[in-house]
Formats: structure tokens, C-alpha cells, sequence
């Protein structure tokens, strides 16, 4: 997934870049049509200002939606279910399925330190644009 973002801070190392919404998403109406814009910080060493082309492999962005969404769902249901097996009042059931999503949060905790000292995981910056350019107006030279 390639996705095209400008740098708003840089501090040692670790630049805060910020991505527009894209056009597909424009047309679908879920948000209201608010232009909502997403920071994100990742390594690098660009000037403030520049815009950058950012990729995420699409099956690593696929698989780290299915771990935070998933996982959290499976430890809820699982944890009622255990709870429905080891308690006879519902509030128990609800308590124990909550105790389990919080423990899928601490899971998911210990997998992103892991997943963020793997490369693969990393969105990678693939294009820096030049100095005054932006992005699909590529600068002529002759």
C-alpha cells in the first residue's frame, strides 16, 4: 500500500508524517465528509515540508488489522464463553470476557514490540520528493 504524505516534524531520527485521505475514500460517505488528515511517525531523515511516498506491504497491513481487530474479538467471546462454564450469574460471564480482551491488549502489546523490530513490518520510505515539488507535478529538467 503506497501512501504519499508530507513531513511535519523530524526529531532524531523519527519523522511525523502526515497522509490526506484518499480519494476512494471521499466518495464512500461512512466519515460525513469530514477531511480528516492522519499523522504518523516513522524513521527516516527528511526535511520538514518534503513530501514522501510511504509503502506498507498490503499483506503485513493485512494481517496486523486482522491481529487488532480479531484477537481482541476471540478473547471477549471466549472469555464469556468460560465464564458462562465457571459462573452462574451473567454479571460474572461479562467480567470474565472483559479480563480476557484486556488480556488480548497485553498480548497485542508484546506482539508490536516484537513486530516493530522487524523490517518487514516497517512502512518504508520509497520516494522523497525535491525541494518545492509535490507529489504527481514531478519536477522538468533541462
Amino acid at each position: 500500500m503506497l501512501r504519499t504524505g508530507k513531513v511535519v516534524a523530524a526529531n532524531g531520527g523519527e519523522l511525523e508524517v502526515c497522509f490526506e485521505r484518499p480519494e476512494a475514500c471521499a466518495h464512500c460517505g461512512q466519515c460525513g465528509g469530514q477531511k480528516e488528515k492522519t499523522l504518523v511517525k516513522l524513521p527516516g531523515d527528511v526535511p520538514v515540508g518534503r513530501w514522501i511516498d510511504v509503502d506498507m506491504p498490503e499483506g503485513q497491513v493485512l494481517k496486523a488489522s486482522v491481529l487488532a481487530y480479531v484477537l481482541p474479538l476471540v478473547m471477549l467471546l471466549g472469555g464469556l464463553a468460560l465464564g458462562s462454564l465457571l459462573f452462574a450469574q451473567e454479571a460474572l460471564w461479562a467480567v470474565t470476557g472483559i479480563l480476557c480482551m484486556g488480556l488480548a491488549w497485553l498480548i497485542l502489546r508484546l506482539i508490536e514490540k516484537r513486530m516493530k523490530k522487524k523490517d518487514v513490518w516497517q512502512p518504508q520510505i520509497v520516494n522523497v520528493y525535491g525541494d518545492g515539488e509535490e507529489p504527481g507535478c514531478p519536477t522538468v529538467s533541462n
